[in-house]
């Protein structure tokens, strides 16, 4: 148990302790020790105590990601599509950033939480008040997740800085990291969420 709060006793055991403390366990244990056995330790019952809350461990797996995702703001259908969009994608950046063990579990799973249908449904919904036909707007939402996640993966597991002689072979490289320290992650992201919404609408228009 974390020393910062009381023992949960049984009798107050709901779902969200349970999935609060699956959380905790796989922010500060990694995804190996992530087991029905190791949650209910943690919270001082038996594991068979947690299926009265949890139907098996894809719904434990299924209920973490939903106690994640429904903390990116969803935003509204409306004129601003474009900034909508942006400001969803960017909170839902956010958000991962804040649980980045969370995104190998959304990989591994084969289905989508509900929270991640709700989020999914918005960003078409999105793209699609823009005047994108339904085909492109999945298309242009797939290649959006792709590029967050693929974002977010390189943003938490950054590797160590380039060695010295390897960067001083290069005057390609040189440049490139002059250009990449010049802005923040942040911007890097806008630019890189605008630069596949650019792509779309020009692939809109091009009647392709």
């Amino acid at each position: 148990m974390s020393e910062r709060e009381p023992r949960r006793f049984h009798r107050g055991l709901d779902r969200r302790a349970v999935l609060t403390t699956a959380l905790e366990v796989l922010h500060t244990e990694g995804r190996s020790a992530l087991t029905m056995r190791r949650v209910a330790r943690e919270l001082d019952v038996e594991a068979a105590s947690l299926y009265t809350h949890v139907r098996s461990k894809d719904d434990l797996v299924d209920g973490m990601i939903d106690l994640v995702l429904e903390k990116v703001a969803v935003p509204d259908v409306g004129p601003t599509w474009r900034e909508s969009l942006v400001a969803g994608f960017t909170s839902y950046r956010q958000t991962l950033i804040a649980h980045p063990a969370i995104v190998s579990l959304m990989t591994e799973r084969a289905r989508f939480s509900d929270a991640q249908v709700r989020l999914v449904a918005r960003s078409i919904e999105l793209l699609e008040s823009s005047g994108m036909s339904t085909p492109d707007a999945v298309r242009t939402h797939i290649t959006l997740i792709a590029f967050t996640l693929g974002f977010v993966v390189q943003e938490v597991g950054r590797p160590a800085a380039m060695p010295a002689d390897v960067l001083a072979s290069s005057p390609v490289l040189q440049r490139a990291v002059t250009a990449l320290v010049a802005t923040s992650v942040d911007s890097r992201f806008q630019v890189g969420l605008n630069l596949i919404l650019d792509g779309a609408k020009v692939h809109m228009l091009s009647g392709h």
